[in-house]
């Protein structure tokens, strides 16, 4: 027979009936029956030459029917239908591969129906077993039996098995089916054995297989799709025909007959031409071209939906197609590629303005009107009621038209909360479009949160629809969508419809959500369902469309219930299904890769974005009413600017603001009125565990737009919690200003009671939690471990007496655990329900735990029954939120109103290796950040903990802890230490208080102990603190030495001459006062880096810190407060430290001070007036100006200093607490005094020139001549009339053969000192300090007597000469009454000592102390020539007192050292230090206390040391001590031989009980309060170094060793290897971290997944009953995901790292050290990605101004060993210092930007470092920002590094995020680092 009727071959399927039927069947006139009748009795086919016989099918019912138009008259399709005639006439089986789509399918089908051959379809996915081709087990009555499935149904029946989608299955299935398909032969489950040999009947264990049995197989080519490898020895059995893309004209021809040329042709040109430009594209050979997404081949979809209405526009039709152009995946290229396809054949979207915000293109139509059909049919079985209704279009300029669509049952009406705006009208209108062209559809959305739930929502009210909710997640397996198993009340196994099938059957609206969230293949089991209206469920049931049931009802006279008998049931046509996706999922390797060709081709696809603003802001309002407008176009325009931001980490932060979460902020908002914009977008960001980088941009641009954080009263009232009226009894809780009654009658065991310490900041956090649970929300508690989730959570519910259900997610958690867990119990199946079906059931709280462990697709389970109030259990029940959704009884739970759930998760991001559970579904939830209790109220919570833990040490404990935290943010140490951790240390403390805070802390980081890099850490920030931590180190005691130095020797005598007074002329007048300027415009706080010093070795220095400056630091002063002001050059600052030492401002000075030639050399005076502090005055010697700065007022004024020559004054402050500063000349005979409390400046002229003045008080001054050398006494005049001075000569003479000596200084003596007792200091080290008696105006002069100067000699100093213009310091310490003076290092080394000199009992306490040396190598004073070392006068340390009477020094390079002086403390601490420490380790034995009375000669059990005396053998220093008593005896400097000292601790004595000093007299029990320096001094510790010599020589012998050999093995020599290691010590910390988080990542990657269908492992609960019937492979065990489906290669992320080696790099890097730091960070770079180079392929390039473009590193040449890296940086030093100068960062920027997208990349990154000086070689920023955006894929930084201040600003402010501006060289790793974190690891 020929092809010339070819539409009558739709009706050839009744051949059979020609033996049944007679022409006069009733009812059958109608001509196209009598066309079935007439053409019943085919004998064969024949297409072209080949002819194939036909024979009449034993079930009719499984022949296939296409019955719509498939390419009919095109040549290609005969030809395809030939070549699968010829291969089934030889008996061979084929292969159709090609594109994806429904052609192939079609194609065979339409041969089985042209063949009459009945088939069996298995739709294959990885999920399909050898069970589900050959045979599986079922029960009855408790015997298994086996079913046949499809495959070997097929071979003994002789049908068609069809194998769709064989790229899906995994590789060890289809294996099974080789010998089927070779052999025709199969050994079955059940013992037969399938054969092509003849059976004899009766035969039971033989079957032989049908002649006719063939297998068609369909699958995709792999590659280019994704899919399994086809497997050689498959592949080998079969023949395969390539099935391509139908021709144009074909196309064309097709789809005009497909909608019965409805449609108009010029569109279809347009759309097929389309299609075929962008459909497969070839083989991309070139690399570099853009990739377009494939456009499906099968047009079919849209032409149905044009055939329905004439004027589409045609945008629309292919957007419902191919929805890539309007998601976020696609980037920038892409789109370019598919907008000019488009334009090319006319297909254009609508012109958008600048300004407005650009919108995807509608159809022109709305709906007008939907109106309910009174008049119901009856489904084709009689079950089902069918509604239908009638859709009215309205078109803008064309007349409306309706079409007829189906509906649900129920009446329609509109959504709640839903508010229709003209955005989601169109949607609306264009999803009943697609509806009523009877397909289903998919709606995607751009981001999460944009109203697909609504929208569906919306169109199952209009339209009467039963909604099915099937949330989807990533475990679901293929036959989960369609049925699954569980067992009859007797035991016996039955198959159970799922929603969808339900749905299929009742006419519902099956909403699939979530289907980007399904595994690769499965959603594609449901093609067949979706185009055909038809598929095969695991039981054998078949679902066909309604018109096919009718057909086979009319044809082969067959009755439902025969129908149904032969499992066939019909789907009802009202039935849809409705897909919802996002854009991106969470198991993308690349953003967007789910949406592949193929499920492209199943759905019209409708794309949902975010709504425009002013709809945004309609709703809103509408949702909340009562918002504040003001508020809400705030915050709308923050979000919409998010939105659109370019930048990728503001677009990340734009997700938070989701149309949902914006709602739940107005909720807020409008509720409580004062919640404060700010805090609102903070915490529904999460902006507290972002990287930084992302926070910072977040904080600026919600200032920007004007949402400014709130002001912080200082006074605010601190949250309370009250219960009301009792605690005992409560009704009310109110916490802050907020009220909620407490709950009656929960069930009190399910009530938790927790200790819970109230404290302002989880306070705080409560009541946020009370306004939200108010508010209705669920809530979401966030944090890191141990910051008390948990304790909150549960103290919220004991607040509220609620009872609650507790769940803990792990990471084996799936969804049936989450919701029901099935048991068996006698053979039956049963279901036990969860935590959350009981806490939605009961209406109790669900306290979910560790959500973040869980994979997310587990969690997102939460997400469908928060938001949609929908739940499908494992058992099949359902959970619903209202009542009107409740169909059939038992099978339904309604959720109770009180139910509430909060979800408990730690922080996303490394290092909690949870997953990203907040990202996922966070936005359903309210969140809060828990973070760590702020300082005050952590205090708070300890104390409670510790009631007798001294306070200092809890607070020192905490601000440690506060430290960690910090590292922990920045990534430097990977645990995040908490509250938790610290609370077990206090209780520890609390109840052995005198273990030693040391021990207890290795409690907790005793985990840290092998980390070396961590525990360096550890250590510097306990020891910054002064706590001891004992990771490492032994405890000692470094205190002073004790030098006595017996009475002072009488050295000088000063007497009056008498005679020969002059008078000096005196010039009063009013001080010369300039300015009034502010003294700070911002103020600008930074962080000290404060270190503690006595951490593991107790010395007088308590803590020290440095001064910010790049220059030399000049003097320091304190405050009453504890202030101190340092004064530092370059630029010249002024630096005020808070009391408390944390925290500096600095305040620029330079505009006061002119640039001079070399730094004005400022001493800092504190003008005190009426007992406090006026001004700080700034004395500048050069150009004899005062800058007086009043921080009272906050004014700075200048002081013009009159009457002085223009040469260096010299400013004696020792008055200045009475507000007089006296100013002298070197060689002038002028004196200016100033006097701040009359306002006047006395200028007086002596009558001699003087070289030197010492104030000793305010009536007497002593000067020494400059020409004679002699001493004058100068004083006032007390009788003149007008104010007049008297200049007299003193006589100094020498005693006992003492040379007179020079005295630089005159030390405030004692205040209120009777006896004129004075101190001097001396210019010479070898003298302490003397002491004068009788220098005052009294003695001297009044009374006439001689002033006597007694010397305390230093003799370790007698020859020591001090370099010249270096001076040393002495302070006269008011509060201890002792003497500190300090000398400059004599000797080059770079320390010195600080002696305390005690007149009242002649001893010194000599101290070392580290100083600076100007000029030294290591600690070098950048930018100060080294000329200038020689002109200047340098002090060895500046010295200031404070109020606590510790002394404060400051060296040249700005380190301050605070030490502890008086012995009393001293001793004190010492003791307590001690304690802290916990030295004194007791013998430890075990004792068992029995009944019997203990003998007389047992040890008393107090412990005390009896009889044990202290024995010390003097010459090795070691004593041994006793029990308790520890002694030392070691040969003292006066070699009086040995002196044992001891000190018992605690031996009755109590506290620090009697130690013996080295007399051996003086008792210090507590009879004597003061402690004096002798007692410190026998406070020494015992270190129990007891390690041989041998074995620490040894050691070191190895270390030497190894590292002579490391380096033979480098062949580097020893200079060149401690350079390298110089570099990598700045670094290491950096590397480590980046390590670190690589690491992380690539065992994220590895994570392992659950494999099921194992034969061993752990019982997988979804395959319980298979393992009822005894199947084998039911278990599931962790492994290793398959790694090449949907990824063939890892593509590796590339980085261009381009260094800036220009000339000027190499100049100023002695001024910062910029190379250097340059070269650090590509040794980290190097380091860190080294065994990372196959996912990070970097580069290091430079740029300089001989080249824009010089590579140091190319990919796949990384450097192996430390060699190969410092070659590398030897080479970038080496070009920086022999270059030309010049700037090419423009150019290398350009290149780097094109080169690194020549070949392909997952991710591309560009860092280029810079120093920009560019404005020299007129670059405009705007070009540097223009070749950074020049392409969109490549993520471009540019990072200025030293550059002029402003210049880098003015570039930031043009680059934006993309500019980073390194102020500080040694942020610059820091740097990097986070550009990395932000752009890679995505």
């Amino acid at each position: 027979m020929s092809t010339s009727q070819p539409h009558k071959q739709a009706r050839r399927r009744l051949k059979q009936l020609g033996k049944t039927l007679t022409a006069q069947v009733e009812g059958w006139t109608d001509s196209e029956d009598d066309d079935l009748i007439q053409e019943v009795h085919v004998k064969s086919v024949r297409i072209g030459d080949v002819v194939m016989p036909v024979a009449p099918p034993l079930h009719p019912e499984l022949v296939p029917l296409h019955e719509a138009h498939l390419y009919d008259n095109s040549q290609e399709m005969l030809r395809h239908l030939r070549w699968m005639m010829q291969k089934d006439k030889l008996g061979q089986d084929i292969f159709l591969i090609g594109p994806p789509g429904p052609l192939r399918r079609q194609l065979v089908m339409k041969y089985a129906e042209m063949t009459q051959r009945e088939i069996e379809y298995v739709p294959l996915s990885k999920d399909v077993t050898d069970a589900d081709l050959k045979q599986r087990r079922e029960l009855t009555n408790g015997t298994s039996y086996y079913v046949d499935q499809s495959a070997v149904r097929a071979a003994i029946h002789g049908r068609i098995l069809i194998l769709d989608g064989i790229e899906k299955a995994e590789r060890n299935v289809l294996p099974i089916l080789n010998n089927l398909l070779e052999n025709r032969e199969m050994s079955l489950e059940d013992g037969r054995f399938l054969t092509t040999k003849d059976v004899k009947d009766g035969d039971k264990n033989f079957e032989k297989v049908d002649s006719r049995f063939r297998v068609f197989a369909l699958g995709l080519p792999v590659p280019p799709y994704v899919g399994y490898p086809l497997d050689p020895p498959l592949r080998s059995r079969f023949q395969s025909r390539d099935i391509k893309t139908p021709s144009f004209t074909s196309q064309m021809d097709h789809l005009m007959a497909l909608t019965k040329n409805k449609i108009d042709r010029a569109l279809l040109e347009q759309l097929v031409s389309v299609g075929t430009v962008l459909g497969l594209q070839g083989d991309s050979t070139v690399a570099s071209e853009v990739e377009v997404p494939e456009f499906p081949m099968s047009l079919d979809n849209i032409a149905l939906v044009a055939a329905l209405l004439p004027h589409l526009h045609p945008r629309f039709l292919v957007d419902l197609l191919y929805p890539y152009p309007l998601l976020p995946t696609c980037d920038l290229e892409q789109l370019g590629v598919i907008e000019a396809a488009y334009r090319r054949f006319g297909i254009r979207s609508p012109v958008v303005e600048a300004h407005e915000e650009a919108r995807q293109t509608f159809s022109n139509y709305t709906l007008a009107d939907l109106e309910q059909q009174r008049i119901s049919a009856v489904s084709v079985d009689g079950e089902h009621p069918i509604h239908t209704a009638i859709a009215t279009f309205a078109h803008v300029n064309e007349p409306p038209v309706a079409l007829s669509v189906y509906c649900g049952p129920n009446a329609f009406g509109p959504a709640e909360f839903y508010i229709e705006t003209p955005y989601h009208k169109q949607l609306f209108s264009s999803m009943v479009l697609v509806h009523a062209s009877g397909q289903d559809m998919c709606l995607v959305g751009t981001y999460k949160g944009v109203g697909k739930s609504a929208l569906v929502r919306h169109f199952a009210r209009h339209l009467g629809y039963t909604v099915d909710y099937i949330p989807l997640y990533r475990d679901m397996s293929s036959r989960d969508l369609l049925q699954r198993r569980s067992t009859t009340p007797t035991g016996d196994t039955v198959w159970e419809n799922s929603l969808l099938v339900d749905a299929a059957l009742r006419g519902h609206l099956a909403v699939l959500d979530g289907i980007e969230a399904l595994s690769y293949g499965t959603l594609n089991t449901l093609q067949r369902l979706v185009s055909e209206r038809e598929t095969q469920l695991p039981d054998g049931t078949r679902l066909i469309s309604a018109r096919r049931y009718e057909l086979l009802m009319k044809k082969n006279k067959l009755t439902p219930e025969e129908l149904t008998q032969r499992k066939f049931l019909p789907i009802h046509p009202a039935f849809r299904i409705l897909a919802l996706a996002r854009s991106t999922s969470q198991n993308d390797s690349k953003p967007g890769s789910w949406l592949s060709c193929e499920i492209l081709s199943m759905f019209p696809f409708l794309v949902v974005d975010a709504m425009p603003s002013d709809e945004e802001q309609q709703v809103l309002s509408s949702l909340s009413p009562g918002v504040d407008d003001a508020k809400l176009s705030q915050l709308l325009a923050f979000a919409r600017r998010l939105r659109r931001d370019p930048d990728d980490t503001v677009r990340m932060l734009s997700s938070a603001l989701s149309t949902r979460q914006l709602n739940r902020i107005c909720h807020r908002v409008a509720y409580f009125a004062d919640d404060s914009l700010y805090k609102a977008v903070h915490k529904a960001a999460l902006s507290r565990f972002m990287p930084h980088i992302a926070r910072e941009a977040l904080h600026g641009l919600m200032v920007a737009n004007d949402i400014k954080p709130p002001v912080i009263l200082e006074d605010a009232e601190k949250v309370t919690i009250e219960l009301l009226p009792s605690r005992e009894k409560p009704e009310t809780l109110r916490i802050g200003n907020i009220e909620e009654p407490v709950l009656v009658g929960g069930d009190p065991m399910l009530i938790p009671n927790v200790v819970f310490h109230e404290n302002p900041a989880h306070n705080e956090i409560l009541m946020e939690m009370l306004k939200d649970y108010q508010l209705g929300e669920h809530l979401l508690l966030i944090g890191n471990q141990g910051v008390g989730k948990n304790k909150l959570a549960d103290y919220f519910l004991q607040l509220l007496q609620l009872p609650r259900h507790y769940i803990q997610l792990h990471r084996d958690s799936t969804v049936q655990s989450l919701t029901t867990t099935p048991a068996i119990r006698e053979g039956v199946l049963h279901f036990e329900d969860s935590a959350l079906v009981k806490a939605v059931r009961d209406g109790t709280i669900l306290v979910v735990d560790e959500a973040d462990k869980a994979p997310t697709y587990v969690t997102a389970v939460l997400k469908s029954l928060v938001e949609d109030g929908q739940m499908v259990l494992g058992d099949g029940r359902r959970i619903v939120s209202k009542e009107s959704d409740v169909q059939q009884g038992d099978k339904y739970i309604l959720i109770h109103p009180g139910f509430r759930m909060i979800v408990l998760a730690n922080r996303p991001g490394y290092p909690f290796l949870g997953n990203d559970f907040y990202r996922e579904i966070g936005d359903v939830f309210a969140c809060h950040a828990v973070d760590n209790p702020d300082l005050d109220s952590e205090m708070y919570l300890l104390r409670k903990y510790g009631p007798d833990v001294p306070e200092d040490l809890l607070r020192k404990l905490s601000s440690a802890f506060t430290d960690l935290r910090k590292l922990t943010d920045e990534g430097l140490i990977s645990y995040p230490y908490s509250t938790r951790e610290l609370v077990n240390i206090v209780r520890h403390l609390q109840n052995y208080p005198s273990e030693g805070i040391s021990k207890i802390l290795q409690n907790v980081f005793d985990f840290d102990q092998y980390d070396q890099a961590s525990k360096e850490l550890l250590i510097e920030i306990f020891e910054k603190h002064g706590i001891p931590i004992g990771l490492d180190s032994e405890f000692s005691m470094a205190l002073g030495e004790l030098i006595d130095l017996g009475a002072p020797v009488a050295t000088e005598k000063w007497t009056r001459v008498g005679k020969q007074k002059q008078a000096a002329k005196v010039v009063v007048e009013d001080i010369a006062i300039r300015g009034g300027w502010d003294l700070v415009n911002e103020r600008k706080m930074a962080d000290l880096d404060r270190k503690e010093g006595r951490s593991t070795t107790f010395t007088e220095l308590l803590y020290t810190f440095t001064v910010p400056t790049r220059g030399e630091a000049l003097d320091i002063a304190s405050d009453d407060d504890g202030t101190l002001y340092a004064v530092t050059t370059s630029p010249v600052t002024l630096h005020r430290v808070l009391p408390n030492h944390m925290q500096v401002e600095s305040i620029d000075m330079y505009e006061y001070f002119p640039l001079q030639r070399s730094p004005p050399r400022l001493r800092i005076a504190m003008v005190r007036l009426q007992g406090r502090t006026k001004y700080v005055a700034l004395h500048n010697p050069a150009n004899n100006e005062l800058l007086c700065c009043d921080f009272a007022a906050q004014k700075v004024v200048s002081v013009v200093l009159r009457g002085l020559e223009p040469v260096k004054s010299i400013m004696c402050a020792n008055l200045s607490n009475e507000g007089l500063l006296v100013f002298y000349q070197e060689d002038q005979a002028q004196i200016a005094l100033v006097d701040f409390a009359t306002t006047k400046q006395w200028t007086i002229r002596l009558p001699v020139r003087i070289e030197h003045l010492l104030v000793v008080d305010k009536h007497l001054w002593i000067a020494r001549g400059s020409r004679d050398g002699l001493a004058y006494a100068v004083h006032l005049d007390q009788h003149a009339s007008a104010p007049e001075f008297i200049v007299e000569p003193l006589q100094v003479h020498g005693q006992q053969g003492y040379a007179v000596d020079r005295v630089t200084n005159v030390l405030n003596g004692p205040v209120g000192n009777p006896d004129g007792t004075r101190l001097l200091q001396h210019a010479q080290p070898s003298r302490f300090a003397s002491v004068a008696h009788g220098l005052s105006f009294d003695e001297l002069l009044t009374k006439g007597q001689s002033a006597t100067i007694a010397t305390y000699f230093d003799k370790t100093r007698e020859a020591d000469v001090l370099p010249t213009r270096t001076h040393g310091t002495a302070l006269y310490l008011q509060r201890t009454h002792q003497v500190a003076t300090v000398y400059p290092s004599t000797n080059g080394r770079a320390e010195t000592t600080l002696d305390i000199l005690n007149p009242a009992t002649h001893q010194v306490w000599r101290i070392r102390l580290p100083v600076a040396v100007l000029g030294g190598t290591e600690n070098a004073v950048s930018g100060v020539t080294s000329l200038a070392h020689f002109q200047v006068d340098r002090h060895a340390v500046a010295m200031c007192e404070l109020a606590s009477g510790q002394l404060v020094t400051m060296d040249n390079v700005g380190t301050v050292r605070i030490f502890q002086v008086s012995a009393n403390d001293l001793y004190r601490a010492a003791n307590t230090w001690k304690q802290m420490v916990g030295v004194d380790q007791k013998a430890l034995s075990v004792i068992y206390e029995t009944d019997q009375p203990s003998s007389g000669n047992d040890m008393d059990q107090d412990g005390s040391s009896r009889g044990a005396s202290d024995k010390c053998d003097g010459g090795d220093g070691h004593g041994s001590g006793g029990k308790q008593g520890t002694g030392t005896g070691g040969e003292s400097d006066g070699g009086q031989g040995a002196e044992g000292e001891g000190e018992g601790q605690g031996g009755g004595s109590g506290g620090g009980g009697g130690g013996f000093n080295g007399n051996g007299q003086r008792d210090n029990e507590n009879g004597r309060e003061e402690a004096t320096l002798e007692d410190i001094n026998s406070l020494r510790l015992k270190t129990a170094d007891d390690m041989p010599e041998q074995i620490n020589e040894a050691r070191k012998e190895l270390h030497d060793n190894a590292m002579q050999k490391m380096l033979n093995k480098l062949e580097m020599n020893r200079g060149d290897y401690d350079m390298f290691q110089r570099y990598m010590e700045n670094v290491r910390r950096e590397v480590r971290e980046l390590r670190v988080i690589l690491e992380s990542v690539e065992a994220k990657n590895k994570e392992r997944v659950w494999l099921k269908n194992q034969s061993s492992g752990d019982l997988d609960d979804t395959k319980i009953i298979e393992g009822l019937t005894g199947e084998r492979a039911i278990y599931k065990k962790r492994g290793e995901d398959d790694p090449e489906l949907g990824l063939f290669q890892d593509k590796p992320k590339r980085m261009n790292f381009v260094f800036d080696l220009s000339a000027s790099m190499f100049r100023f890097n002695s001024h910062d050290r910029r190379l250097e730091r340059s070269l650090e960070v590509a040794l980290m770079i190097m380091e860190a990605f080294r065994g990372f180079e196959h996912k990070f392929e970097y580069q290091i390039t430079g740029h300089s101004g001989d080249t824009a473009n010089l590579p140091f590193i190319k990919p796949g040449q990384y450097p192996k060993t430390e060699k190969d890296e410092f070659e590398i940086l030897s080479k970038m030093r080496a070009h920086a210092q022999y270059c030309l100068s010049g700037d090419n960062t423009l150019g290398a920027a350009a290149h780097a930007v094109k080169e690194i997208v020549a070949q392909e990349g997952d991710d591309y990154l560009v860092a280029i470092l810079s120093d920009a000086n560019i404005a020299q070689y007129n670059i405009h920023p705007k070009d540097i920002a223009r070749v950074l955006k020049s392409d969109d894929r490549v993520t471009a930084q540019m990072i200025f590094i030293g550059s002029i201040q402003d210049q880098a600003e003015q570039l930031q402010k043009a680059l934006g995020s993309q500019a980073h501006i390194c102020v500080e060289n040694k942020d610059l790793p820091k740097i990097i680092k986070s550009l990395f974190l932000s752009s890679m690891i995505k």
